[in-house]
């Protein structure tokens, strides 16, 4: 006969592990912008690498759907029209993401911080494009070699450009960019060893 108990003790059991579940992703939901979530950056490459804590002092104004710059902070500016890297999670959608039958094939993506996602979750409201960086220019399409999740934590080196004109596409631009590095070919090149 069954005891009574045990449908209880299983209910527990699966409850203290969502709870320690829930308790591990607290840190990604107190994200600010000093902290580092994504990839680190390889240490042979040697060019500039844009802090996301920067785009908190960035100033844009929107209306009707269009951005003007108002503000950009020193660090950044400086950049402007020179080779960087960045790291963090991008999204492709629409016609940037090509399914094949073996995997994707990205022409382009956005990458937002953590913290910039989070603060558009919670309906903060600076606007989107303070936190937007628009990867549009590849050099090579980036290939995912299988089907499922798209990996978004990559890094990415490419020539920033500040847009300041009033614009419907963003503010911050990679140009001529290249990943070269994602979660997606870490772990791939793991299940080959």
């Amino acid at each position: 006969m069954m005891s009574k108990r045990k449908p209880i003790v299983v209910i527990l059991l699966i409850g203290v592990g969502l709870l320690c579940w829930n308790l591990a992703e607290i840190r990604s939901v107190l994200t600010g912008p000093g902290d580092q979530l994504g990839l680190p950056v390889p240490e042979d490459v040697e060019v500039p690498e844009i802090d996301w804590a920067w785009f908190n002092e960035v100033e844009v104004e929107v209306e009707e759907g269009h951005c003007q710059l108002v503000s950009v902070p020193e660090a950044l500016e400086q950049l402007d029209g020179c080779e960087v890297v960045v790291s963090g999670p991008s999204f492709a959608c629409g016609e940037q993401l090509i399914e094949r039958k073996d995997g994707y094939t990205i022409t382009g993506f956005v990458m937002v911080p953590y913290f910039g996602m989070i603060d558009c979750c919670v309906g903060n409201p600076i606007p989107y494009f303070q936190w937007t960086l628009v990867v549009k220019q590849l050099q090579k399409n980036w290939e995912i070699e299988h089907k499922g999740v798209v990996d978004p934590d990559v890094v990415v080196r490419g020539t920033l450009r500040i847009e300041r004109s009033r614009t419907e596409e963003g503010v911050f631009f990679l140009e001529n960019a290249e990943v070269i590095r994602s979660a997606d070919a870490d772990a791939m090149a793991e299940l080959n060893q």
